[in-house]
Order: C-alpha cells, then structure tokens, then sequence
C-alpha cells in the first residue's frame, strides 16, 4: 500500500496564500494575476504529496458524472499547496516530500470537472525530486479508541447553517458508523467521537479546503495524529457553494492513518465511505466487458459496486468486500481459501454472515489477484430481500483487486452487450456456465448455490496453454437491442429477492462519457481494452424523470442534497 496520505477528493489550496519555494519566497495573489504570474515563469515548490477524490453526489453521479480520477496537491509544511496533474507525479508514493518545478496551467485529465466544482487549475510539472520517501505508517496507542473522531458543523463562506444537529452528526457517528467498521474489521476498528463542536462560520470556502480543514482545526484545537480524524458537516445551503462536493476525504496509508473528511449530508453509509478512505481504501467499482468477464471492449465505472459501502453503497453502508478487507488487512485467514494448481473447488458461507469461508482467492500468473464471494440475504446484506430495489443479484461474486482509485472491481458475471451496460445491474455468476479470466488462465464455475452457501471450482491453466483473450472488439453502437443479458447460457438459478424495477425507471438513453477510466496495470488482460465512445453510466432506477430521493421526492439538477449517497 503506498505510503503516506491519499485523498479522496483531497485538498485544495488556492494560489492565494503564500508557498513555500526553494530558494526564495514568492507571494502569489489570488484571481486572474495570480495565474498569469504563475505561468510567466518557473516556480519551484517543496511538499508533501497529498492527494484526494471530488466525490459527485448520487444524483449528479446517475447524470453521467464522476471523478475517475483523483486530484494531486504539493502542500507545504504551511499548509499551502498548489495543485498539479496527478499523471505528472504518478509513482510516487503520497505523503512523499517532492520538490516540483511547476510553469503555467497544465492540462489535467480531472481538470474539466474540478473546474466546474471551483478548483484552481493544476499547473504543468516542468521538474520532481523526492525529497524525503513517505513514512510508514503508525500506530494508535493500546487501550484508546483506535480512530477518535472530532466533528465541527461548519458554514463556509458564503454558505448558512442548514439546520442540522451537532447531536445528530454525533450519534450517526458513534452508532451506525461505529457498528459498521467494527464489525467489518473484526473489532480492529472501534470509531468514537471524542470531541464536537456546534455551527461556526468559517472565512474559508470549499474552493480551499485545506484552508476550511485549517480554520476549522485551529478553531477547535484539532492536533492532527494516528487514528485522529477531523470530520467537517459542511452545510448543504445554499446547494451550489463553490467547490463544494458531496464528500471529500483523505485517503492514508491504513486504518492508523487518520485524516480529514467532510460530508454534506448525515447519513452514515457517506461517513462510513469517506472514513474508509482515511483507512486507505480507494472505490469499489465495476469492471463492464462488451459480452465478455473480462477482455475486449471494456469500461472501468467508478463507484458501480452497489453492494459495498466503497462504491454506491446509497443508504445501506454493503458489506466490504474481500478485495477491501484484504487491502485493509482485516480478512481473517480462517476465512479464506486460495487456490492452488490445477483444479480448486470450494464452498463459500455469506460474506456477510461471519463465519465460515467467506471468500476464495485465485492469483494469477500476472500477480492478480481475484476473488470470490457469496452474497445472499444474511446479516448486513438482508436488505437483498427487503430493499432490493436495484434488483441486484443475490448468488457467486467475482472481484479484481486493484490499485488507486479502484481498489476493487467488480467483474460482471452475466455480460451484456455494451449497448445494455447502463442497464445491467446484475453482476453474479451464472451457475453451471463456466466463466475465464486472466486471459483464459483461470475458469470459474458456480456448481451450486443453497441459501447456507455457494460451491465453486476453479480450473487453472498453464499461462502457456491458456486461451489467448479475446480481441478488442469494435465499438458498439450508442444503443443495441436487448434486456441487460447475454442471450447464450441457462437462466441464473438464484433470482432476486426484490420486486423489479417498474419499466418506467428504465434508462431512456445512453449518457455522455465522465472521462476515461485509469488503466490496471496489474492486469494485463486490460492491455488491449477499451472504452466505447460515448459510454457512462446511470442506474435503471433513477434514469427517468430526475432522481427519485428516498422520500420518493422526484429531483432534478445535478447537486440536489440531501440524498440517497455516494462519497
């Protein structure tokens, strides 16, 4: 896991302050001056390497929205920080100390939607230094809660309070949040605000929110630390605020790391997203194939994992899943099973229920890890039977561990065409209908699936005889006929427990592209893959006729708060 802090929708800092150079210092001022003065010559800075996530929010995320990737600041030991393209320092570790020479404004691929929410421009990377490697992590004293949380209710400039409680925020916090990461890491996370303060107007907006963190933090006597965190509640008014996300949260090194974080809403799956961040996580996301598991024709979707709580978890905080668990270290052993050479079957218990082998892991020649899991209605996932209403399956699972930003990617088991991904929500394993990856390496196959568990057999092929993957195919077109499944193969043998979605709430059309999604070079299968053009994606039951809230308030516009969730 890299070092040092990682962002999920990270710190700004407008040019406005004064930065720490080599050499010298140099006052910038803020507006149009400032970015003409930065870009008339070369500037040197000295840093830390933070970087974060503009989280988009559920409704904004289902118009086509997101931030696939993150955004890179340099911020000095001030507090100052200038913002550069996240490709231009890629390999080195956050929380490093660089020295970077930067010139004038630099095209970023996040650029276009971090403009629109009120960033300062990255400027181009002319120079980078390490100056000092980031340092491990450490750890939080024995006996104390392990991630002590203080909460301030902030207006930021230009916004008013918006009538929420400090009482409320707190007990969001030390119940539901608290429960959830307790018992998703066995106990080895316990969550306790230690400290909250009631509404406070800050002169800093969200367009800087290292200087909102540092106000705020200096208003209340917040000493940054292992397992420290500052959780802001932003207000939500007036909606349009200037830089203003959804969510924003650092992401570190490990569940000791602490870190900022702030949300725009009380609702404990978006406080328990943004906390995972903080603990090192990146998203959970999907990983589409035009027909195919994997290979071809393919798209990343961030966030497109509703069953965990690191993807569109809404307003159930999902189960994590053993691509999470496993980065964060808290997979018990006894849980899992690995697979060995040749053939490997196993029977997996619910993920969500605790006990048993909950998860199967399967490396690839590559390095790859892939893992297999059995959702079913059963603890944290009952609502499967309950409120299902995404009609997601219940039944076999299969992720892909990644890096930053998708440490989890969830392989669509039943593929569509590309025409019928903004659709396809169902993701399981078909029984009986085997399933390759990792080139033709490995077959899967569901063999059986019982409400008590789920058997499964892996085949492993030698790298030098498995199945080449498949050509990239051509783009498909912007709509192909279909229902969200592939015609071949018998019907799945575990149906959702939920009613359907009415097929009023079916998509009316494709969604313009977010952005391209971050290569895994982990995996090679992905070398040769890519993304029809036009391509994003939008949820089935919030396509149509705006975004239905959960009060069943039909919305529209792009940062309507508060709703169902996302961080």
């Amino acid at each position: 896991m890299p070092g040092g802090m990682h962002a999920s929708r990270v710190l700004s800092r407008s040019l406005s302050r004064t930065l720490a150079l080599t050499g010298a210092v140099v006052a910038l001022c803020a507006g149009p001056v400032a970015v003409a003065h930065a870009e008339d010559a070369a500037t040197t800075v000295v840093g830390e390497l933070v970087r974060a996530w503009p989280e988009t929010s559920p409704e904004g995320q289902h118009a086509g929205e997101s931030h696939e990737q993150p955004l890179t600041f340099v911020e000095g030991a001030d507090g100052t920080s200038v913002r550069v393209p996240t490709a231009a320092v890629e390999g080195i570790d956050v929380g490093s100390t660089v020295e970077v020479t930067v010139g004038g404004t630099a095209t970023d691929s996040a650029d276009d939607q971090a403009a629109a929410d009120g960033y300062e421009p990255a400027l181009e990377v002319l120079d980078t230094q390490v100056v000092r490697a980031a340092r491990p992590g450490t750890t939080v004293p024995a006996g104390s809660v392990t991630n002590q949380v203080t909460v301030a209710m902030v207006a930021p400039l230009g916004g008013v309070p918006d009538g929420t409680g400090l009482a409320d925020v707190v007990d969001t916090v030390n119940d539901d949040v608290a429960a959830f990461w307790s018992e998703q890491t066995g106990g080895a996370v316990t969550v306790g605000v230690t400290a909250a303060h009631d509404w406070m107007t800050t002169a800093a907006g969200c367009a800087d929110p290292t200087a909102l963190w540092d106000e705020v933090a200096a208003r209340v006597g917040f000493v940054p630390g292992p397992g420290r965190h500052l959780l802001l509640y932003v207000s939500s008014r007036p909606r349009d605020l200037p830089g203003c996300s959804y969510a924003l949260g650092q992401v570190g090194t490990g569940i000791a790391s602490g870190g900022r974080l702030y949300v725009r809403d009380d609702l404990a799956s978006l406080i328990a997203h943004e906390l995972g961040h903080n603990f090192g996580l990146g998203h959970s996301s999907g990983l589409q194939c035009d027909g195919t598991v994997e290979g071809g024709t393919c798209r990343t979707a961030a966030y497109r994992d509703f069953y965990d709580v690191m993807g569109v978890s809404w307003d159930r905080a999902g189960t994590l899943t053993a691509a999470q668990a496993d980065r964060l270290g808290v997979l018990p052993a006894a849980a899992t099973q690995t697979a060995g050479t040749g053939t490997t079957t196993a029977t997996l218990a619910p993920v969500s229920g605790g006990t048993g082998t909950r998860a199967l892991r399967v490396t690839g020649a590559a390095g790859t890890d892939y893992w297999l899991e059995y959702r079913t209605a059963v603890g944290r996932d009952a609502w499967l039977a309950s409120d299902n209403r995404y009609r997601l399956d219940s039944g076999v699972l299969l992720h892909r561990a990644g890096d930053l930003p998708d440490t989890s990617l969830l392989l669509d088991g039943s593929p569509s065409a590309a025409g019928a991904w903004e659709a396809d929500l169902q993701t399981a394993l078909r029984p009986g209908v085997p399933v390759t990856v990792a080139g033709g390496e490995l077959t899967v196959t569901v063999d059986a699936v019982t409400p008590a568990g789920a058997t499964v057999t892996v085949v492993r092929t030698s790298p030098a005889a498995a199945v080449p993957a498949p050509a990239p195919a051509a783009p498909a077109p912007a709509v192909l006929p279909g229902t969200g499944r592939t015609a071949a193969g018998p019907a799945p043998a575990v149906a959702p427990a939920a009613p359907s979605v009415p097929a009023a709430a079916a998509p009316v059309g494709p969604v313009p592209a977010a952005g391209d999604p971050a290569p895994m070079a982990a995996a090679p299968v992905e070398a040769a893959a890519t993304e029809p053009a036009g391509s994003s994606w939008t949820t089935p039951a919030l396509a149509a006729g705006g975004v239905v809230g959960l009060g069943g308030t039909v919305l529209a516009g792009k940062r309507v708060l508060p709703l169902l969730r996302r961080g």
